[in-house]
Parts: C-alpha cells; structure tokens; sequence
C-alpha cells in the first residue's frame, strides 16, 4: 500500500491541540516619523514663543523683586514714621552683637529671605581663594558658601565672641576634616600684621564699624601682593526716595543692629585708597558688590565668568 506524505501542522495548530493559546500576531515596526514643526495661528514659531515667555518670565520676575525690596524699605521706613531726622551715630557694637547673637539667623534670615541675598552671598563666597580671611564675619552666614577646595586657609573675625562661636560651630558641621581654620574674637583693626592673605572678605559689616575707612586702610597691610578684598555691603542707594527711607530710619536701625544702612559705600572704599576692579549694586542700587586690591599692586586680568550679580 502506497505511503501517503505526512501532513504538515503549523505551529499554531500544534499549540492549539496542546491546549496553549496562539502567539499574538507579530506587530510591524512603527517607523519613527519626525513632525515639523508648525507655526501657530498667529504665525509664531514655537522657538520664538519660548523666548518669549522666557522674556515674559524675567521681567515679571525683575518686577516682583523690586516690589519686594521696596515693600521692604517702606516698612523700615515705618519704624521712624513722623519722628525727627537723626543721624546714625558710630558706637563701638560688640555688646550689640553679643546680645543679638543667638536670636540673629532667625532676625536677619527673614530680611535675606525677603531680598534674595543668599544668591549674592554665594557668589561671593567663590571668590575666596588661597589663604583667606572673613573680617566681620557674624553668625556664620557664608560658610556653607564657600568652596573650601580651592582655600588654603581661613581666619575668621568678629569683634563678637557670641558671634565667633556661632561661625565656628558652622564651620564644623559643614567641614568637620578642615585643619587649617581659625577663628579670633578681636577687631579687624587689632589683627596683627605678620599675617597676610590672598582674599580678604567681608559682608555686610563696613556699616558696624566706628570707622570704615579706617578699617579698610587697615586690611590693606594684611594683603598678600597681588591680593584682593571682596565686599557685598549695604548702603545708599541710586533712588532718591529710597536713601530717604534709609536716613529717616537709620538712626532706629543702629540701635537695635548696630548697623548704619546708609553710609556711601563706593565712597568710603575710594577715600581708603582701594583701587575697584569691579563693582555692581542691586536692590535700587542699595546692595554694593565690589572687587577691590591694594594701589600699586599688579593685578592678573581674570578669566571672564558669568556671575549672577556682575
């Protein structure tokens, strides 16, 4: 008897007589199509609205920010409300700042909160290289800043020892394997000179002294050649009703800070012989950054950077 040819059985009649379920159908690969873009109805391209919002987005921000600095001097305004003009007087403020020293983050953090200091405080933190010495340096408030790689060693200063203790607890919580820190409860003027430094920094501190330009004159001699002295400072401002606001509470301010708000910061660093290689003010013109270094010193041009406040 001829042999008849076995029938062929596809796979999925042999899953199906095995009791298992057909494979589902193999899908054909969707081939990756690339949309053009498309212009809006008003013609726009969508490049074009993006930098717009961007454009939109910076100046409602430029906008709010100034609202909030001068929301902010209309309420410091108010605390001297109706009483006569005084001039804020200079005073030796130690025991100011002793006072203030455990209450101070929480004081002033609302203030910095509220003008967005902390990116002016980060930028120049950076500048501190190589051996490095904080004058006034408060509670602390730049240590978390810096960036301690590229610092040799820092010294820091205040004439408040509540207020050194503050900084040095800072400090060793943010870098607990530095050795080479020191921190001196003593005047800047009372420094003694066998020291220098490549990098001198102070914030906020050139309205606390008795004499500021006599300070700065001071840090001078404590420069390394070739040395620079970093400032962000407060002070008058480029708006005449904003420098009556500070003058009308400047008395009232130093009392309870031991801040003067309204000294001419750019004067008093000209009147102490500095020479400025950069300076840029914010906040109506009342928050002054400045880059400075010591007549007669060579100075290496530096690479061009982008900073947030230059």
């Amino acid at each position: 008897m001829p042999q008849l040819p076995k029938p062929k059985l596809r796979p999925a009649t042999v899953r199906s007589a095995l009791g298992h379920p057909p494979p589902p159908p193999a899908r054909k690969p969707l081939l990756a199509t690339r949309i053009a873009p498309r212009e809006s109805d008003n013609g726009i391209s969508p490049q074009e609205m993006t930098a717009r919002r961007r454009k939109f987005l910076i100046t409602a921000g430029g906008l709010y920010g100034a609202f909030l600095v001068g929301a902010y001097y209309w309420i410091s305004y108010g605390v001297a409300q109706g009483g006569p003009y005084e001039e804020a007087k200079p005073r030796d403020t130690t025991q100011t700042y002793d006072g203030l020293a455990k209450q101070y983050d929480r004081i002033i953090g609302r203030d910095e909160l509220f003008m967005g200091l902390s990116f002016w405080r980060k930028d120049v933190a950076k500048q501190a290289t190589g051996d490095v010495l904080e004058v006034s340096c408060g509670t602390g408030r730049n240590v978390s800043y810096l960036n301690i790689s590229s610092i040799k060693s820092i010294t820091f200063v205040d004439a408040s020892e509540q207020m050194v203790e503050q900084t040095k607890e800072k400090f060793q919580d943010n870098y607990p394997k530095y050795q080479h820190a020191q921190f001196l409860a003593t005047k800047a003027e009372d420094l003694p000179l066998d020291k220098k430094y490549d990098t001198i920094l102070q914030t906020f501190g050139l309205c606390s002294h008795e004499d500021p330009i006599y300070v700065l004159m001071y840090l001078q001699d404590l420069l390394k050649p070739g040395g620079k002295i970093v400032l962000l400072e407060h002070g008058r401002g480029t708006w005449d009703f904003v420098n009556r606001i500070l003058d009308k509470s400047a008395a009232s301010r130093a009392e309870v800070f031991g801040c003067r708000w309204n000294l001419d910061i750019g004067d008093i660093v000209r009147k102490s012989g500095l020479v400025i290689d950069k300076e840029s003010r914010s906040h109506f013109g009342t928050t002054w950054t400045i880059i400075a270094h010591r007549a007669g010193d060579v100075i290496r041009p530096e690479p061009k950077k982008r900073f947030f406040i230059w």
